[in-house]
């Protein structure tokens, strides 16, 4: 058998082709919808695949781009007339809804006015009991003022002066906010809608008596909803204007309708 195997050269060895790699860096927001279109891509094409780097912030993968670091950037927020100055190409791919959660052990409360919201981010109301819920603690957790789901949540329903209640826990990260209103009783917080909220002990409240789906966003009855996309560069690598010629494509749309189905019918 040995001898078999020594018998056989390199050239009769069936020749392997080179895996192609694009980098995506950015905003985390973007990352479930981009890996998507990253393994659809990858099928079509056979011989590229994305490479994610840690997830930071939008500036940070758009300045990634800028700096030939990435191919990509994903993006939690359309670009401003500036970013778009300076040597990037925007291409918006879909719109979330940023949607408040609680803990499964909340219970007897499933939606709350936005005069409660304001209530409970001041401090003003700090045990459940007072919405009807039980009589217990309200855990609240938070982003840090400089991400983009606080300026949509206070744009929308907080509003800009409003001081936060100081037992409020803050996150920089996404992933960490995530962990620990879904590990921690009687939390609440407002997050994304991804697949992954799904196989989370979470429940999506309602906020004025309305939820967060795809014709209240659009009617503008459901006031929160973050814009995901990605940049690239106008004289971007030749594997990153592929992959942005193939979300454009009608496969590259339909993984898009499909994951907002399926958000769609997460939230219910």
């Amino acid at each position: 058998m040995f001898g078999a195997l020594g018998g056989c050269s390199s050239a009769d060895s069936p020749s392997q082709s080179v895996i192609k790699t694009f980098k995506i860096g950015g905003s985390l927001e973007a990352y479930e919808i981009l890996e998507e279109l990253a393994e659809g891509y990858s099928k079509t094409v056979g011989d590229v695949e994305a490479d994610f780097a840690p997830q930071s912030q939008t500036s940070a993968g758009l300045q990634g781009v800028k700096d030939g670091a990435l191919d990509i950037s994903a993006l939690s927020h359309q670009l401003t007339k500036a970013e778009e100055s300076e040597g990037v190409k925007y291409v918006p791919l879909i719109e979330v809804p940023l949607v408040l959660v609680a803990h499964e052990s909340l219970t007897g409360v499933s939606n709350l006015s936005t005069d409660q919201l304001r209530a409970i981010y001041s401090g003003q109301i700090r045990n459940w009991k007072e919405v009807g819920g039980p009589d217990a603690s309200i855990a609240l957790f938070d982003f840090a003022e400089d991400e983009n789901e606080k300026q949509v949540l206070r744009q929308a329903y907080l509003g800009e002066t409003l001081e936060i209640a100081s037992e409020a826990i803050f996150f920089a990260d996404d992933d960490y906010l995530v962990e620990g209103v879904a590990t921690t009783n009687f939390s609440i917080a407002a997050v994304p809608l991804s697949k992954e909220l799904s196989q989370l002990p979470l429940r999506i409240l309602r906020l004025d008596g309305v939820g967060p789906s795809k014709a209240n966003i659009r009617s503008g009855d459901y006031l929160m909803s973050i814009p995901l996309g990605m940049a690239l560069s106008r004289t971007p690598s030749p594997a990153a204007e592929d992959f942005a010629i193939f979300v454009a494509s009608q496969e590259g749309q339909n993984i898009l309708s499909a994951y907002e189905s399926e958000l769609e019918a997460e939230k219910d």
